[in-house]
Parts: C-alpha cells; sequence; structure tokens
C-alpha cells in the first residue's frame, strides 16, 4: 500500500467539552508534525476546538471509514476513548485503531483487553507512531516494533522492548498549521497567561512551548508519559527559534513553557533566562519548576535571588510548582523529597522579586488526617498562596495505585478507571476519615482561606468540584457493557504533573485576578 492509499484519521478528543478555552494540543501536535513531515496525508478529528459532541462524533464515525485511526489522552478520559474504540470497531471491523498517551500506555494490558484498540503507544510518540505506519503501509510486520503492545492472536497480551527516548533538540518545531491554529488562538487568549493583568490595549496572545521533558523526580501519585525516560531539555536555542516563530508568525506574546517540569536545577535555569534575555526577543512566559528550585539551601540565598531576579527581567511572570502537603510525614510518603520551609522560601523569594506564584494540594493520602489537612491550609495562609485543590486519585503506573490494589481498595481496574474523573472528585477514599468528614474538612479549610486571604472566591470555586456523586466507592464493583458506554462528561481533567492551574485558583493573595481582568477587557 502506497502512502497516498493509506487513509488515517487523527482523534482529538476533548476533556472538557464546551469549555471556553482551549489549549493547543502540544502532544499531539508533535506527533502529527513527524507524520506529515515523513510524508504520510491524513485527516484530524478535532473535537476539542470544534466540540464536536457524542453523536456527531458516532455520525463521523459511521460515515468515514479509515484504515487506520490513532487517538490519545490522559487517562482519566479512559471510559470515552474504549467508547471511541468499539464504535468505530462495530462500523469498520477491520480498521486498526492506535492509542497512546497515559490512557493506553500506563495501563496497556488493561485498555487492550477492555477498548477494542488493536496497539497500545508506550511511552513518547513520535517514533513509535511512524514506525507503526510504515510498517503497516509496507505491510510487515508489527511485532518487532519498540514502545508498543499488543493482543497477540492466540490472546497473549504482549509488550515490546522500551524504545529508547529520543533527542527532543532534533524534533521539529510543532506545525500548527495542521490545526484550525487562529480558532485556538482566538478561544485561548486568556488561557494559562497566569500572573498577567490585562491590558486593553495588549490584550495576551497565548502560545505553548514545550521545553523539556518527562521530570527528575518519582512522587507516588504522579504518572506522565515519559515516566520511563530521563528527564531531558532543549537547548535554549532550540527554545528561542521557536518562540521566535510564534511571535512572528502568529504575534504571540505569551509562551507558556508546557512541561512536566520545565527547570530542574539552577545552572539548567539560569542558562535558559540568560538566553532569553541576549535574544533581545520580548515576551512574558511562565513555566513549572520545584518547590526546591527557589526554596532549597543547597544554593545560597544569594544565588537564587540572583537568578529569581532574571526571571523577571527575562519576562516571567509566574511559576507553577506543587506543595501537595504542609505535612512532612505525607510529603515522605509522596516521594516529594522536600521540606514545607522550601515551599515558603520560594513563595518568599518568588514575591519579592515580583512573580506570582501557583501552587496545587493533594488530599487523601492514606495517614490524612484532620490536623494534616489543617497543616497544608495553615502554610498556604502563611505564604498567600491559595492552591487548586484536588484529592488523591490514584492513576495507573503509580505507588499509590500499586497501594489500592494491594490494600483491596481496587477490586476491578477497568471498573474503577471507567469510574474515576478529576482529582476534583472524591473518586476513591483511601483514608481512615468518612467520606463526608474529609469533604467537610477541605471544603471548610478552603472557605476559612478564602476568608482570611480576602479573595471573595464563590463557594463553586473553592474546589470546584462536580461528581462526587457519580462516582463513590459503591460504582467501582459495576459490571459495565464496553458495548454499549455512554460518555461520561469529564471537568477538566488535571494531570498532575502539568504545568496548568485554574486560572481562578492557585492565586498569590492581593494578585488580581486574570478572569475579573478578562471581564474588563470585555467592556
Amino acid at each position: 500500500m502506497k502512502k497516498k492509499d493509506l487513509k488515517i484519521l487523527f482523534v482529538i478528543p476533548s476533556l472538557r467539552l464546551g469549555s471556553p478555552t482551549k489549549f493547543l494540543p502540544v502532544g499531539i501536535g508533535s506527533i502529527l508534525t513527524v507524520i506529515k513531515q515523513h510524508g504520510f496525508n491524513f485527516d484530524v478529528l478535532d473535537i476539542d476546538i470544534h466540540n464536536y459532541d457524542d453523536n456527531y462524533v458516532e455520525q463521523f464515525v459511521s460515515n468515514n471509514q479509515y484504515d487506520i485511526v490513532l487517538t490519545g489522552c490522559i487517562v482519566t478520559h479512559y471510559k470515552w476513548v474504549k467508547w471511541l474504540t468499539h464504535k468505530i470497531r462495530k462500523n469498520y471491523p477491520k480498521t486498526c485503531i492506535i492509542v497512546g498517551n497515559s490512557v493506553a500506555g500506563s495501563c496497556p494490558e488493561v485498555f487492550l483487553r477492555n477498548s477494542a484498540a488493536d496497539f497500545s503507544v508506550i511511552g513518547e510518540g513520535e517514533l513509535t507512531c511512524l514506525d507503526l505506519l510504515c510498517k503497516l503501509r509496507d505491510g510487515l510486520p508489527t511485532n518487532n516494533i519498540q514502545g508498543i503492545a499488543f493482543i497477540d492472536d492466540k490472546d497473549n497480551f504482549v509488550q515490546t522492548e522500551k524504545r529508547i527516548a529520543c533527542n527532543i533538540n532534533d524534533l521539529p518545531m510543532v506545525d500548527w498549521e495542521i490545526l484550525d491554529v487562529q480558532k485556538y488562538l482566538e478561544t485561548s487568549d486568556y488561557a494559562g497567561a497566569e500572573g498577567l493583568v490585562v491590558d486593553d490595549t495588549n490584550p495576551p496572545r497565548v502560545m505553548p512551548v514545550s521545553t523539556a521533558r518527562g521530570c527528575a523526580f518519582k512522587c507516588s501519585f504522579c504518572h506522565y508519559v515519559f515516566w520511563n525516560d530521563p528527564y531531558r531539555f532543549r537547548k535554549p536555542s532550540s527554545v528561542l527559534k521557536e518562540i521566535r516563530r510564534n511571535i512572528e508568525q502568529y504575534g504571540a506574546n505569551y509562551i507558556n513553557f508546557w512541561d512536566d517540569l520545565s527547570f530542574a536545577g539552577i545552572q539548567q535555569a539560569e542558562k535558559m533566562v540568560d538566553a532569553i534575555l541576549g535574544s533581545g526577543l520580548k515576551f512574558n512566559w511562565n513555566a513549572a519548576i520545584r518547590v526546591d528550585l527557589f526554596g532549597h539551601p543547597r544554593n545560597t540565598y544569594k544565588r537564587r535571588r540572583e537568578v529569581a531576579e532574571k526571571f523577571k527581567r527575562a519576562g516571567c511572570l509566574n511559576v507553577g510548582f506543587s506543595l501537595e502537603s504542609g505535612n512532612q510525614e505525607i510529603l515522605d510518603m509522596m516521594n516529594k523529597k522536600i521540606k514545607p520551609e522550601y515551599f515558603q522560601e520560594q513563595v518568599e523569594i518568588m514575591k519579592d522579586v515580583g512573580i506570582t506564584c501557583s501552587t496545587s494540594v493533594v488530599f487523601g493520602y492514606p495517614i490524612e488526617t484532620l490536623e494534616t489537612i489543617n497543616q497544608t491550609f495553615d502554610l498556604c495562609y502563611n505564604t498567600g498562596v491559595y492552591p487548586s485543590i484536588g484529592y488523591l486519585l490514584p492513576l495507573p503506573y503509580t505507588g499509590m495505585y500499586k497501594w489500592a490494589i494491594e490494600n483491596d481498595y481496587i477490586k476491578c481496574e477497568d471498573t474503577y478507571l471507567d469510574s474515576i474523573s478529576e482529582r476534583q472528585d472524591l473518586c476513591l477514599n483511601l483514608t481512615k476519615l468518612e467520606d463526608k468528614e474529609i469533604m467537610y474538612a477541605i471544603s471548610t479549610g478552603a472557605e476559612n482561606l478564602n476568608k482570611k486571604m480576602g479573595l471573595g472566591l464563590k463557594p463553586d470555586k473553592l474546589i470546584k468540584t462536580g461528581g462526587y456523586r457519580k462516582h463513590n466507592k459503591k460504582t467501582f464493583n459495576n459490571v459495565i457493557d464496553p458495548t454499549n458506554i455512554k460518555r461520561k462528561e469529564n471537568d477538566f481533567s488535571f494531570n498532575y504533573s502539568e504545568a496548568l492551574f485554574d486560572i481562578d485558583l492557585g492565586v498569590e493573595k492581593n494578585t488580581k485576578n486574570l478572569s475579573s481582568q478578562k471581564e474588563k477587557g470585555k467592556k
């Protein structure tokens, strides 16, 4: 089969259907770019930007036959992706279905045995997807392709050898023209522009740039696509080349460093900001860092302060870093390798230089108590930062997922994964506290923090939850028919490791709220 004869479809799911703001899909955008550069033609069904509902998707699938369909997203959308694969298989039994990202890669056997997918892509997707497409096009065996999993003809689960991580400096810049880039930009002008006070005369044009892959640490609640790969970051020259393109071609003036961890160390961070300062480019930006980047005493206070000042001069307006808990025992169980005092000192340094901070907390570790909940809120109050609040959500391929299975909290993985929604919902309570007790303690703590800080957040914004009643523990033992799955709406599914925070939450005391500024900008 020639390249031009292979009919390929990429499906971009929507984690938050109908959301007024959209984010350019960096991960699948990179894969699309590589596939296009190697001469393949394909169609894109972008559910996210066009807000296609399930009726539209089902009709599209029924009316359009493809040789190969590729998709992927984070694991909280597990149930919907299963639904999609079964709809495709029902209409076109011979279509090859390939699924990547954590929805399939973090739990490949469970996903493959309960979905209608043919292949799971594990880890980095660019070269694996390219290899798969080439082999399928040429009619060659696929069982020796690195970085995939499948169920063979004898019903055996097969996971091939791990693919060695690529040199990310060799990957091309994302070709945003493949997608409806202008529509994305129109709906994301304020999305991700943390720390920005909107100027009516110069509205933000936000674009993402991936500067690094993976993380230098392995927290027990966290999973990211590049878990088995070493932490890697791009050369400053490579990053700036892409930023310059975004400025010149798309008018970008705010760059969201779209990483699990943008900077793992002071030296790496300083090289990047020195390059920005020397480039002559003028733009604002935010990044994901560790609590100990500016808070750990391994570097002198003077050194940390100097680099923080460079961040500010280079245009940084916001940094996101996760506190997760104010209790040291819980932090140790999380394998965070930080101390609460690091968080406090980092916030102080960033405030002093004029950079806002976004943070998140996770409640619900097995040793969580009412006292530890209060410790976390007290630390947030003492530092003047209102966090993005979430419950522990055990995700596949993490330490806490394994713990939940071993301790009989998860009896059936497929049923559990069908049931999860988002971190702001109490999907599984691993503590000794009753569900109502822990929920009340957290909502009360959030409301007290809101009042003490004078933020004026409305009750529905304190935690931003909405699905608990649909996802209590009793649902986990229900048997679900995979051929008759209906979509379950997710609110924004927070990937613990993403540098992304609700624009109404994770804000500092006395920091002007972006959403309110946005409304002013409309007048």
